[in-house]
C-alpha cells in the first residue's frame, strides 16, 4: 500500500489524532461489517510517506483478494492507495516476518523549490554532496544507535543498517537506506547528521564521537517530508 504522509498524524493509530491504521481499519470494518485490526511492517511518523507499506489481518471468509482491493480502494481516502492483495500463510506477519526495511530520503538541492515539493521532499539549498558522501557509511553495520534514537522506549538499540547509497539526480539528492529495523525516529536522525555535517555544522569527529556514545545526544534531525518508507523485504 501506498500513502501520501502529509495528510496523517503517522502510521499507527493514536488518540484524538488521524492515522492511516484508523483510515484502514475504518474502511475494512465498512468492507466486512466487523472490526478487523491490522499489523504493518513499519511505523512511519507524521508526514511520512510509504510507497510500498505492507499489512496483513485475518479475516475468516473466502473472497477473492482482488475484490478487496478493489473494493478497499473504493472506500478509501485517495491518500491512500492498496496496490495489490495477496494471500499468506498464517504464520506470515507483516512485522515480525521482514527480513530488511528500505527507506528513501529525498533532499531538494535547488536555490528555490517547487511550492508543490514542500510536503514531499527537504529543501536544502546548494548543499556540499561531496560532503555528504565523505560520512554516510559511518553509519553502517551492527552498532548501537541510541545516541540516535528518538525517545525510543525500547532498551534495546542495537541495529543493524545493511547499506546507505546515495544518488544526485538534477537538483535532487536521494538516500537509500536498508536495514533489518529502525528505532523511532533513527533514520530522520541519520540523514539530518549527514547534512548538518555537509554544512558544516558538525564535525566528522563529532559524528565519530557520537557513534561510540552509550546514552543519547542532541542531534539535528531531518524533517519527515523526505522520508519515505519504499518496501518491507520477506
Amino acid at each position: 500500500m501506498s500513502y501520501d504522509g502529509s495528510y496523517f498524524h503517522g502510521m499507527q493509530i493514536q488518540k484524538n489524532k488521524f492515522t492511516v491504521q484508523q483510515e484502514v481499519e475504518s474502511a475494512l470494518k465498512k468492507l466486512f461489517d466487523f472490526n478487523v485490526s491490522i499489523n504493518y511492517a513499519g511505523r512511519t511518523d507524521a508526514g511520512v510517506h510509504a510507497l510500498g507499506q505492507v499489512v496483513d489481518f485475518y479475516i475468516d471468509k473466502t473472497l477473492d483478494v482482488q475484490v478487496i482491493k478493489k473494493a478497499l480502494n473504493a472506500l478509501l481516502k485517495p491518500e491512500v492507495r492498496v496496490l495489490g492483495a495477496y494471500r499468506v500463510p498464517d504464520v506470515f506477519h507483516s512485522r515480525y516476518s521482514c527480513i530488511f526495511r528500505d527507506y528513501v530520503y529525498i533532499i531538494n538541492t535547488a536555490d528555490v523549490c517547487m511550492p508543490f515539493l514542500k510536503n514531499y521532499v527537504w529543501h536544502v539549498p546548494k548543499l556540499n554532496i561531496s560532503r555528504l558522501l565523505d560520512v554516510k557509511d559511518l553509519f553502517v553495520g551492527y552498532r548501537n544507535f541510541v545516541f540516535l534514537s528518538k525517545g525510543s522506549k525500547n532498551k534495546q538499540t542495537y541495529r543493524f543498517v545493511k547499506y546507505i547509497r546515495f544518488k544526485q539526480k538534477g537538483y535532487f539528492a536521494i538516500f537509500f537506506i536498508r536495514g533489518q529495523a529502525f528505532l523511532r525516529g533513527m533514520v530522520r536522525l541519520i540523514i539530518g547528521a549527514i547534512v548538518a555535517y555537509a554544512r558544516g555544522i558538525i564535525s566528522i569527529e563529532q559524528i565519530e564521537n557520537t557513534l561510540t556514545a552509550t546514552y543519547r545526544q542532541n542531534s539535528l534531525k531531518a524533517p519527515a517530508c523526505g522520508l519515505y518508507f519504499k518496501r518491507a523485504i520477506y
